[in-house]
């Protein structure tokens, strides 16, 4: 896979992390790298890929029996107990906010049938993404065989994550309430980056004492989505509220008014005159494609759309624009 790298300004940037690294979600450009590529232990941020295979199962309505096996974990837990009864979508939120470990484990056994196949099932979808040093053995992330990824690797995933509604919805609250057995319980988000930043909207912490503190986390700047990652930082919420203000100088403001001429078919002019205009911040300068027909009738009149054009961040479309015309058409007078 071909990596777009733009360097930022001030690679002096004190992060804590072993690994880090901050991406523009939709162009996958690496704007931060501090040994994005090196393999590691990651914690609970493994749950990102547990949900998101669990929310494209399109079982999420579906009640979930726990049983013994899946309640039989360590670490931090939603609190369910053998017999209990709760929808897949319930189990999905308990796990990414608050890192429920038997969460997880139920996840696993209710979509893959156990813990070994659907740790095949997490591998497949990494290697579709192409996460290359990526390999999962647990649903969870415990600290069990050679569980391990790269930032990068993470970063990927998330990209591909916050397409899914479902996923943002979840990950970007910080409270929720579930039902086990008919009853209402509220979870809460481990995510403190979602009270220290408004545009922050997810993703998921992670602790493990092979791992160290793992953090990942998306934040919305100027209708650009930016991912960051780290691994093992001691000092993750001040590392990414950092790594993101820096990040956000590679960005640059964009604008264009453009004009177009179109044919005008019975009218007392020729042809009619329209125009779109754009405004962003972008890494690069976007790309605009105009499409209208090759005439249009009279009359026309000023504000009339006449075209459209579509604007796009690297193969992204960024927003369709309408072509409006900039004058009055009227109709051609009779002889």
């Amino acid at each position: 896979m071909a990596l777009y790298f733009i360097p930022v300004a001030s690679y002096e940037i004190n992060c804590s992390a072993t690994c880090a690294v901050v991406i523009d979600a939709d162009t996958k450009t690496v704007l931060y790298n501090k040994n994005a590529y090196d393999e590691r232990a990651i914690a609970s941020t493994t749950k990102i890929m547990t949900a998101i295979i669990a929310l494209e199962s399109e079982r999420l309505d579906e009640y979930i029996a726990v049983t013994d096996d899946m309640v039989k974990v360590e670490g931090t837990s939603l609190g369910l107990k053998s017999g209990d009864r709760i929808t897949l979508y319930d189990l999905i939120c308990g796990m990414l906010l608050t890192s429920g470990n038997d969460a997880a484990n139920a996840i696993a056994t209710a979509v893959g049938g156990n813990v070994n196949a659907f740790a095949d099932m997490m591998n497949s979808k990494a290697q579709g993404l192409r996460m290359d040093r990526t390999v999962f053995v647990t649903p969870s992330g415990l600290d069990s065989g050679n569980n391990h990824s790269t930032a990068y690797d993470m970063a990927v995933l998330t990209a591909y994550c916050i397409e899914n509604e479902s996923f943002v919805e979840i990950v970007s609250k910080q409270n929720m309430d579930i039902y086990i057995n008919g009853k209402k319980t509220t979870v809460y988000n481990h995510n403190k980056l979602l009270a220290m930043d408004e545009n922050v909207f997810g993703v998921k912490t992670g602790y493990t004492k092979k791992a160290g503190r793992c953090l990942v986390s998306a934040k919305l700047f100027d209708k650009n989505r930016l991912i960051c990652v780290t691994l093992n930082a001691p000092d993750d919420w001040n590392d990414h509220l950092a790594l993101y203000k820096e990040c956000e100088k590679c960005y640059k403001n964009y604008d264009g008014n453009e004009s177009v001429s179109v044919c005008v078919a019975g009218g007392d002019s020729e042809t009619v005159s329209g125009s779109y205009s754009y405004e962003y911040s972008l890494i690069d300068e976007p790309t605009v494609s105009v499409y209208y027909h090759p005439f249009v009738y009279a009359p026309v009149s000023k504000g009339d759309i006449i075209g459209c054009a579509y604007a796009y961040n690297g193969n992204k479309m960024i927003e369709k624009l309408p072509v409006t015309a900039d004058e009055d058409v009227n109709y051609a007078k009779q002889e």
